[in-house]
């Protein structure tokens, strides 16, 4: 079952093309990325401060004891 296109001009590309644009912004992103990083984390902070979120502090020194840490008995 097909759902609705958020953009409607997309339903006329072959697959060809949707491929194109999807590899453009794919590459596109990881470009961005790669040379934007600690910017676009700076800014992915600051919204969601702005949204209520809280990013985890560094002096929250919470570790959870996982099972495999215990020394095998057998």
């Amino acid at each position: 079952m097909k759902t609705q296109s958020l953009f409607p001009l997309t339903e006329e590309w072959s697959p060809a093309q949707k491929l194109a644009v999807y590899d453009f912004c794919h590459l596109l992103s990881e470009t961005l990325w790669q040379h934007y990083e600690d910017d676009l984390i700076a800014e992915m902070i600051r919204l969601d401060r702005a949204n209520g979120f809280a990013p985890l502090r560094d002096a929250d020194e919470r570790n959870l004891e996982l099972p495999f840490d215990e020394e095998l008995t057998f």
